[in-house]
């Protein structure tokens, strides 16, 4: 999304189509209706399924299975076992997503360490609803051209199946690949119980227009299980060691762009040419060579410290494009002059675009801010 106006106009045009949706949708001779399971799902503070993964593509293979284990007021929880595509060894991790805490851990049994990241922005609870929440399958689901499979019987359950081909559908349970937000194929079977009206299985078959394929499948859910804190409790052994360092996800903001511009003219000498995402991409590898950074092995050797200044300052020079998309909206007048102001001139304009009151915020060559009439901007701005 492009901005937090098209994400609200985005979640908008879904909501209105589930509405809509569940007008229309008049079921089966079972009753059941995604309406109905939606309203049930209301209802559910826990839950827990089993997991099972494939993804193809031109490059390494996965597969694994887990557990998931969701609380709606605590996180989630993720036993993984993967399949090492290099030996065929099963390798045991697990995932934790804490909203409370602001933060995503993963641990590798096997290689003992573990990563922590950290989040300064409440973004995480949106990371939480869209990769495990039934609640988006549904309204996926209900939002797309569906069908109606009939009932059958699965492990001894009578359900109510309901299918998509939308490429229109965007994927919702926990471990979707990042890759998921184009589809070129689509095939999604969702059953239900016809006496509870809650989510029996499902299953998803997503061809990504880069060739990508990934098969997964959900089941053996149970709903509102009973569950202690001690459950979302990360419990890291003390020989374990840490991959990332203190690695935190700064919020997508005024002051990150700042750090990430400073940091940019250290590193170069001068500012971005264009902060577009797609030419900050093309220098991505070039940045992160000059901060030594040459794939997860740099990491290795280095100190708690380095790690934790090496990965953040990653995390900043990949932010910038998006903080830029994110904080200057196309059609607010934004200018920026990054070819021809460099660094240190306090009297040059480097970007600026206009406020909702009219006024522009300016950021000038020595990452000094100011919010300007249009009047004094325009004087600024003389050759």
């Amino acid at each position: 999304m492009k901005s937090p106006m098209m994400k609200i106009t985005a979640a908008a045009v879904v909501a209105i189509a589930c509405l809509i949706g569940a007008l229309l949708w008049k079921g089966t001779g079972s009753g059941v209706t995604l309406a109905d399971v939606l309203e049930k799902l209301d209802h559910v503070m826990t839950y827990t399924y089993q997991m099972r993964s494939t993804v193809t593509s031109e490059e390494t293979p996965s597969e694994w299975t887990g557990t998931v284990l969701v609380s709606r007021e605590r996180g989630v929880k993720v036993t993984v076992q993967t399949v090492d595509p290099n030996n065929g060894d099963t390798l045991v991790g697990e995932r934790y997503i804490l909203p409370q805490e602001g933060s995503i851990i993963y641990i590798s049994h096997d290689e003992k360490t573990y990563a922590t990241v950290k989040y300064e922005q409440r973004e995480i609870d949106n990371y939480k609803e869209e990769y495990n929440d039934p609640h988006t399958i549904v309204r996926q689901i209900l939002a797309c051209d569906h069908i109606s499979l009939g009932q059958s019987v699965i492990d001894g359950v009578t359900v109510e199946g309901f299918r998509t081909t939308d490429v229109a559908y965007r994927s919702g349970f926990f471990w979707q690949p990042e890759y998921r937000e184009e589809y070129a194929k689509v095939d999604v079977k969702l059953w239900v119980d016809v006496q509870t009206f809650l989510p029996v299985r499902l299953e998803e078959d997503l061809l990504s227009d880069k060739a990508t394929r990934s098969v997964e499948s959900s089941y053996d859910f149970h709903w509102n299980v009973v569950v202690d804190d001690n459950d979302f409790e990360p419990a890291i052994p003390a020989d374990y060691t840490s991959v990332v360092g203190d690695w935190t996800i700064p919020r997508t903001n005024e002051d990150t762009m700042i750090r990430g511009l400073r940091l940019f003219a250290e590193l170069v000498g001068h500012y971005p040419v264009s902060l577009d995402m797609k030419a900050m991409e093309s220098v991505r590898d070039e940045l992160l060579g000059l901060i030594g950074y040459d794939g997860p092995d740099s990491l290795d050797g280095l100190s708690y410290d380095d790690k934790t200044k090496m990965m953040n300052d990653i995390t900043l020079l990949s932010m910038l494009g998006w903080c830029y998309e994110q904080t200057v909206a196309t059609d607010n007048n934004p200018a920026y002059y990054g070819e021809t102001v460099g660094p240190g001139q306090a009297d040059k304009v480097l970007l600026r675009w206009r406020l909702d009151d009219g006024q522009y915020r300016v950021f000038f060559g020595d990452l000094t801010t100011r919010t300007v009439t249009p009047e004094e901007l325009a004087e600024m701005e003389k050759p």
